[in-house]
């Protein structure tokens, strides 16, 4: 029984570091890049940066895509939409 509870606890803190990973609160981070506006996602189509190991997610697989075709740049337009859509 012990086990099993070290085994769901360890699930759970993997789970809570994923999620806890995803950039701009789990919205797509093409609609932000491309027309400056926050669609939420459930993350399930998502890349990670190899180099940051930031999560990316994306409304559709179609997005990904395009966002793919400049990350690097798409990132930064990203960032600085979301920056400003939060700005207090």
């Amino acid at each position: 029984m012990r086990s099993l509870i070290v085994a769901v606890a360890f699930a759970l803190a993997s789970f809570s570091a994923i999620a806890a990973d995803k950039q701009f609160g789990a919205t797509c981070a093409y609609g932000l890049s491309e027309y400056g506006v926050e669609v939420k996602t459930d993350c399930k189509i998502n890349w990670q940066d190899p180099a940051t190991g930031k999560t990316f997610c994306f409304s559709k697989e179609e997005a990904k895509q395009e966002f793919m075709k400049n990350p690097e740049a798409n990132i930064k337009k990203a960032e600085v939409t979301y920056a400003k859509l939060h700005k207090n």
